[in-house]
Order: structure tokens, then sequence, then C-alpha cells
């Protein structure tokens, strides 16, 4: 029902259902619009904030949250065993202690085939994931006779050397090389140079008519020599 007052349309009621304006010139296309809102079915209507939650709950960003009871990744151990053979420093068992993922300090002892000796060092691998390492070490080897050392290489042919039956010396190594850790297991192999000196007793000097360049005529001896290295770490 329809009230008219004043130029203005009132609805009063509902009387057929759709809502009829007085007159279609004053409607026009809005009256129909407006009518066809009035009409429409809720499902029409705009997602309320609780349609829009839902939606938004199942929308996978792709992202990662971690857990507070995900396991953390294990730490690598810190004490090991190592064995390695040198041209330098002969066989060598060291105890390695590892404070970084990327640095270890060894020390230990050995022999060079003559005598027994000791040597520390450390080995720093800044670069993990590439396996290349960088090692320093310095050690000591007692007296020893090393002229079976240098007949083995050169064979019969070789003469002893009054020089070398009570030789001890002392070295340092710096070397780089490759690396690859498997498990609890730690192989490398590494190249560089070794610095090597010693004295010659002054009695033992007398004996000797030629005496070699790396031989001071004081009796000191200084020789800059290649140093190859292989070995294994076993962690525990």
């Amino acid at each position: 029902m329809t009230n008219h007052s004043h130029g203005k349309c009132v609805t009063t009621g509902v009387t057929a259902g759709v809502l009829r304006p007085r007159s279609a010139g004053w409607a026009g296309p809005f009256g129909v619009a407006f009518a066809a809102c009035l009409v429409a079915p809720p499902a029409l209507a705009a997602p309320s904030a609780f349609g829009a939650a839902r939606t938004n709950e199942g929308v996978d960003t792709g992202l990662y949250t971690s857990s507070l009871f995900d396991e953390p990744a294990p730490r690598p151990r810190k004490l090991g065993l190592m064995f390695d053979l040198g041209t330098m420093d002969g066989g060598m068992l060291s105890l390695v202690y590892r404070p970084l993922p990327y640095l270890r300090f060894h020390g230990g002892g050995g022999t060079n085939g003559a005598g027994p000796g000791v040597r520390a060092g450390a080995t720093l691998s800044p670069l993990r994931d590439s396996g290349w390492s960088l090692s320093f070490e310095g050690g000591h080897f007692f007296p020893g006779n090393v002229n079976g050392v240098f007949a083995a290489f050169a064979g019969s042919d070789y003469d002893d050397s009054h020089l070398l039956e009570h030789f001890d010396y002392d070295f340092v190594n710096l070397q780089a090389g490759w690396e690859v850790e498997r498990g609890d297991l730690l192989f490398f192999a590494r190249a560089g140079v070794g610095f090597l000196w010693t004295d010659v007793p002054s009695d033992n000097l007398g004996r000797i008519r030629n005496l070699s360049a790396f031989v001071d005529p004081d009796g000191s001896v200084e020789a800059l020599l290649p140093s190859l290295k292989v070995g294994i770490v076993g962690f525990l």
C-alpha cells in the first residue's frame, strides 16, 4: 500500500511481492535496478568476512614455518684420530680437535723411517662445501740414521753419508688441498712446500770432501722442499 504526500512516495506494505513504481518515467532504469537488488537471492550477495577468512585459510602460500618440535641439524663431532703419510713428516698418528666446523687442530707423533718425531698443526676450511682447505704445521724428528731411507729410493748405488747417520731436524709445512667428509670419516690430499733446518756436528764436516749446497760452512742446513700428504680422519 502506498501513501502519496507532498510529492513523496512512501511504501507502507507489500501488496503483490514485487514493487511497482508509480510511473515508468519516474523510475526508469534506476527503479528497475533497485527492485532487482531487493529481490536478489542471498547467494548473489557479497561474501561475508567469515567466508573470506575460510577462503584465505585454504590458500597455500608455499612458505615453510619451522616448528619448536623440529629436530635441529646434527652438530659436527669435535674429537677424532688422524693418520697420514707425508714426504716431510713420514707417518703420523694424531689427535684431532674441531672447535668450529671450519677449524681443526691436531697433534701427535710418528716416524720418518729412521727416528721418532712429534708434530702439531691446524687446518682451516673456510669453504666447507667446496672441499678446499689450508693447513699449517710444524714438528721435530729426533736423531736417526736416514741413510736407509735414501738408499730405499736411490737403490744399491747409493753411498752412505756420514752426515745422515745421526740426523735430526725441525720442519714446517704449508699446504693446500682437497678434502671430503662422509659420515664420521674425512679423507684429504694436500700439496705445498716444506721448510727443513738442522745443524750438522762440526766433527762430521771434516769427513766430507764435497759439502752439499744445502749445508753451510758452519754446519747449518736449510732447505725448501716440495711437500705432499694424504690421510684420513675418523671422528669419535
